[in-house]
């Protein structure tokens, strides 16, 4: 059973895209996306292109904004366009530019009182003080999510390259990290010839003393690029789409702005404002201090006899669907001893180790201390990595239980194991490692790529084991992994902190070959063979690219990934409230799972290879959280013979989202 899951060579099944503006533009386009030059000619003439009319005329308000408290937002979109609820998202959002506002501590102000004429943006045309009329009627754009979506259609990432440079200037002083401008809107006019030239708003920091100016790109698209647009402007979602679209992006900003969704019914009123009825509701905690924005959809709204009626469904379907299950726990401690045994004296504490801490500590100290991520070059192009302080500093940390209360993850798992005991549920914790431990090689020059450089995570991976704790340690098949790497694909996503299919199945052979051990497993209706897998890619740009100096942000486009998808007959895999395992945490379970291609993830993977229902349940803001979610799960719970805890390694040391009691 330890070999279920086979690595395939040879070509990969198609594409299956993750948002609905992909599909949606797969549709209108039966051409497989292409590489393409931003001199690429196309009339608006040609076939199966359909441009945006030269004189056409669409609203200029994506939204509209209203402040709760200071705390708290209500972002109504009246067409859920995705460029409508991009924009909503990404303009001037309390919970991206938490702290920016703040001058840098080594900003001299040496070009303050410089006339914007006298230091031109080279990449800027028809610079001026007024919003051009060439745009007057036209609908802004956020141009991150637009630069993505271009990209992934024409295969050009000229867009996202000169509005990079335009946010990188730095009034000659390069040593400021944080950016002195950004571009906050972003209009395209279609030309008559089928090109689309570009018009930006860009908006100096608050701190730099200057006011809002507009330019012209010095960049014409031409090819796709058209039809492209128009659909992100037009093309309308429905309410499922409108929430995988939310969910994607809080996985994507969760790394450094700590976002997730709150748990909400989508339509109902919001218990911060009860004439509030989101679809979403998205909480964001960058500084310590947590803020929360509402996305609205009129179209989306229940009325309270609609929420009556479903609550009634909601009440029957759960009094009906879940089925208690006489549970009997598995009290054998063979495989915790063992692994126990074999952590003894594995990772010591000792001179390589030393050396790699000084190095690690040393690059840090040179980073800005507002730069989260940096990169560093491999043999090739494709061997080029990109790193995470937040996980780096893990590597850092000293004794995990050392920590305080509320940052001291034992004592709450613990709790957790003793709670799930009382009511017969097994309780399995999955620590993922980070990227950075697995390939210190390539973190840091000169390290083994053998050497465990972790021995502080190793020790309160130990620590848990001898507490009693069942703890899978997938650090050693991670580590072997790396054997099977072929540039640019490896056990990690190069620009993300996420582990890509080859670290993801590893770890999957390991976790199924250890359900499939427990004494309950025969008596669970497992039913192997019951789901089929497909192998797919998919795109994804990494999560750290957002948080690199801004000159340098345009040299790591999406990468396409290999994926894997499963199936129940002919409809994507989702585990059910009958489910006997309930697989929970972070965005190490949401990944693959629940966006990107979807039903590829870790639930999805376990119950192919085990024949077991898998229920998943991900908490995009971190692991420390998710377990407050499962204790609402009461009637779930009933189901359930086993809880995986599967959550990045990094959580345990010095958590955003701290560690408190059950509730």
């Amino acid at each position: 059973m330890t070999r279920i899951f086979l690595r395939r060579n040879g070509a990969l099944a198609g594409v299956v895209f993750a948002s609905f503006s992909l599909a949606l533009l797969a549709c209108a386009s039966g051409d497989t996306p292409k590489p393409a030059t931003e001199s690429t000619e196309m009339s608006a003439g040609a076939p199966g292109v359909t441009a945006l009319p030269a004189d056409s005329t669409v609203p200029s308000t994506m939204f509209e904004m209203r402040v709760v408290d200071e705390d708290r937002q209500w972002r109504i979109v009246g067409k859920p366009t995705m460029a409508a609820l991009d924009f909503a998202a990404y303009f001037a959002n309390p919970i991206r530019l938490a702290g920016k506002d703040e001058k840098p501590e080594n900003y001299k102000g040496k070009m303050s009182g410089v006339k914007l004429t006298d230091y031109p943006f080279p990449m800027l045309d028809s610079i001026q003080e007024h919003e051009p009329s060439a745009v007057n009627g036209r609908m802004p754009v956020a141009w991150e999510p637009l630069s993505k979506l271009l990209y992934t259609q024409t295969g050009s990432d000229s867009l996202a390259q000169v509005i990079g440079a335009v946010e990188a200037v730095k009034w000659d002083e390069p040593e400021v990290f944080r950016a002195f401008q950004t571009v906050t809107r972003l209009w395209g006019v279609p030309m008559s010839d089928g090109s689309v030239e570009w018009w930006a708003e860009v908006m100096p920091a608050q701190w730099t003393g200057r006011t809002a100016f507009y330019g012209k790109l010095k960049l014409a698209s031409r090819g796709e690029t058209a039809e492209v647009l128009n659909f992100y402007l037009t093309a309308e979602m429905n309410a499922e789409d409108a929430q995988n679209w939310a969910r994607t992006l809080s996985s994507y900003w969760y790394p450094t702005l700590n976002t997730d969704l709150e748990p909400h019914s989508a339509g109902a009123p919001w218990e911060a404002k009860a004439d509030c009825r989101p679809f979403a509701v998205m909480r964001g905690n960058p500084m310590g201090k947590p803020m929360w924005i509402a996305f609205d959809v009129p179209a989306f709204r229940l009325s309270d006899e609609a929420l009556r009626a479903q609550q009634v469904a909601d009440s029957l379907a759960a009094a009906g669907e879940v089925v208690p299950v006489n549970r009997v726990l598995d009290t054998t401690s063979d495989a915790r001893l063992q692994t126990l045994a074999s952590l003894e004296g594995s990772c010591p504490a000792n001179a390589e180790t030393a050396k790699f801490r000084s190095a690690l500590e040393n690059t840090l100290a040179k980073l800005p201390k507002e730069q989260n991520a940096w990169a560093t070059a491999g043999a090739s192009p494709a061997e080029t990595f990109l790193w995470f302080r937040r996980n780096a500093n893990y590597l850092l940390a000293d004794k995990i239980t050392g920590q305080d209360s509320l940052h001291n993850p034992l004592p709450r798992l613990l709790e957790l194991k003793h709670y799930l005991d009382s009511i017969g549920v097994q309780l399995l914790v999955v620590p993922v490692p980070v990227k950075e431990e697995i390939y210190a090689e390539r973190l840091v020059a000169g390290t083994p790529a053998d050497l465990c450089v972790n021995p502080a995570g190793r020790e309160f991976t130990r620590e848990m084991l001898a507490a009693g704790l069942d703890v899978l340690d997938i650090y050693p098949a991670l580590m072997a992994a790396k054997a099977g790497d072929e540039p640019p694909h490896f056990s990690y996503q190069r620009y993300d902190t996420h582990w890509s299919l080859p670290g993801m199945l590893a770890a999957m052979e390991q976790l199924a070959a250890r359900v499939t051990q427990y004494s309950w497993y025969g008596d669970a209706g497992a039913k192997p063979g019951s789901l089929n897998m497909q192998e797919t890619t998919t795109l994804r740009e990494g999560d750290l690219v957002a948080h690199l100096p801004d000159a340098e942000k345009a040299k790591y486009p999406a990468d396409t990934l290999p994926a894997m998808k499963i199936f129940k007959g002919a409809e994507p895999y989702k585990g059910g409230k009958n489910a006997p395992i309930l697989l929970m945490g972070d965005s190490f379970t949401g990944v693959f799972e629940s966006v990107d291609q979807k039903s590829g993830g870790p639930g999805s993977l376990l119950a192919y290879a085990t024949g077991l229902d898998v229920q998943v349940l991900t908490s995009w803001g971190g692991g420390p959280g998710v377990y407050h979610r499962m204790m609402k799960m009461k009637k779930d719970m009933q189901s359930k013979r086993l809880v995986v805890y599967m959550m990045t390694a990094r959580d345990f040391w010095q958590s955003p989202m701290e560690w408190d009691a059950l509730r």
